[in-house]
């Protein structure tokens, strides 16, 4: 709560100074003001894993979960694991699984170098979170990018998943093209989930109040600044969603991003960490970017192996994680998706990522040492090192294990599989 009050007060002492300069922006910053208010009460009562494992059974139609053990699927954590959420940045693992098939059929070298400016064709800025621009950063120091700003197509494809790079999702969904980008789905066995779309575009599309199908305004507006100079200019200069409130980006993230489930995406998870996502050739040239976090030394303490990708836009936060810890003879996966997030709510989650401890707990800790077979057991929280650019803290409390069993599992209304119907596939 201090810190949204703080940011209240910077940004009412910011907007006064510009108020004789820009009326608009003033208007804007005020409605966003409000906006991260919203749910403030819950932020006061969210610092640790067990309140956010309170807000999830207060609020269970907004979240799915997915979380079980490769050799024991039947024993799985399911709720609302069919639902449809928006998927965020997460979908990109659909977009990677596109790259891998590519490079396998022989269609696409890794080691293709592409100029930097085809890339940032896509380019919104101030969209992304200033991933691309990170992204650059780290192409410059491992001296990826060569003397004529070239880049070679493999860490296109890092920038995508390791930095969330929208610029590089789009370049390489362009290359794919729209037919072959949206059999995705079917292709890769996610038929509950929908195909990625172009960000650039989707996120222009909502300047919009055309009758235009999201997927053919997405397409049409990626197109144009691909091969529309003028336009691009125009658009990069001014990406015009920035001037929608952070209430009317939230609205418009939970019902125009593609969606998919939890379901889907773990078992998409699974079958990679077993080498079976379309062949072990594909399954391993996705892992070489899914590991990213792999580089850093806390993950690598804990983990033998651990593969991760986030999304993060107003109002979602979704999250999907295989891994096997350094204890473990076998690994698991763990995925949840988090819709219609009060304001408050997600900015206190991106800026301190509760979501990513819970799920890292949920893989690390031996369910055979439980007391049951549905039980957690639960770690207290410590802080990331504010170094620690991956969000994962691997350190522990000492004594503070215990066995823990969150109260919505016995909910009658969830989705709590313990094998037959309900539970994950093998």
């Amino acid at each position: 709560m201090r810190l949204l009050l703080k940011l209240a007060g910077v940004g009412f002492f910011v907007g006064t100074i510009l108020v004789m300069l820009n009326w608009n922006l003033l208007t804007s910053l005020t409605r966003n003001i409000a906006a991260i208010f919203d749910g403030a009460e819950i932020v006061d009562t969210l610092h640790s894993v067990d309140s956010l494992l309170t807000y999830i059974e207060t609020n269970p139609t907004h979240a799915s979960l997915v979380a079980y053990r490769q050799e024991d699927a039947d024993s799985a954590i399911l709720l609302n694991p069919d639902a449809p959420r928006p998927l965020a940045s997460v979908i990109k693992i659909l977009v990677l699984a596109g790259y891998a098939e590519a490079v396998e059929e022989g269609r696409w070298s890794p080691d293709e170098r592409v100029p930097l400016a085809a890339v940032e064709t896509f380019l919104l800025p101030q969209t992304d979170g200033g991933a691309h621009e990170r992204a650059v950063e780290i192409y410059r120091e491992r001296g990826w990018l060569n003397a004529t700003d070239r880049i070679a197509l493999r860490h296109v494809a890092w920038a995508m998943i390791a930095v969330s790079d929208n610029a590089a999702a789009d370049y390489l969904l362009d290359r794919l093209g729209r037919e072959r980008a949206g059999t995705l789905p079917v292709r890769f066995n996610t038929v509950a989930s929908e195909a990625p779309l172009p960000l650039s575009g989707l996120f222009l599309s909502w300047s919009t109040s055309s009758d235009t199908p999201t997927s053919d305004a997405a397409w049409a507006f990626a197109e144009r600044l691909r091969d529309d100079p003028g336009f691009r200019t125009a658009r990069q200069g001014d990406p015009v969603v920035n001037r929608l409130s952070l209430r009317a980006q939230a609205r418009l993230s939970n019902t125009r991003l593609p969606k998919g489930t939890a379901r889907d995406y773990a078992d998409m998870m699974a079958r990679v960490l077993r080498g079976e996502f379309a062949s072990s050739v594909v399954s391993a040239t996705m892992r070489e970017f899914l590991e990213w976090p792999m580089e850093n030394e806390s993950i690598r303490r804990a983990f033998s192996t651990f593969g991760a990708k986030g999304g993060n836009v107003p109002g979602v936060l979704t999250e999907v994680i295989y891994a096997v810890p350094r204890n473990a003879a076998s690994g698991g996966v763990a995925t949840l998706f988090l819709a219609e997030l009060p304001l408050a709510v997600w900015f206190t989650l991106r800026e301190d990522p509760l979501h990513q401890d819970f799920l890292r707990q949920l893989l690390s800790d031996p369910i055979s040492s439980c007391t049951s077979g549905n039980a957690w057991t639960h770690r207290r929280r410590q802080p990331a090192s504010a170094s620690d650019p991956t969000q994962y803290s691997t350190t522990e409390t000492a004594g503070s294990t215990k066995n823990y069993r969150p109260p919505f599992l016995e909910s009658p209304q969830m989705d709590v599989g313990r094998g037959g119907a309900s539970s994950m596939p093998p």
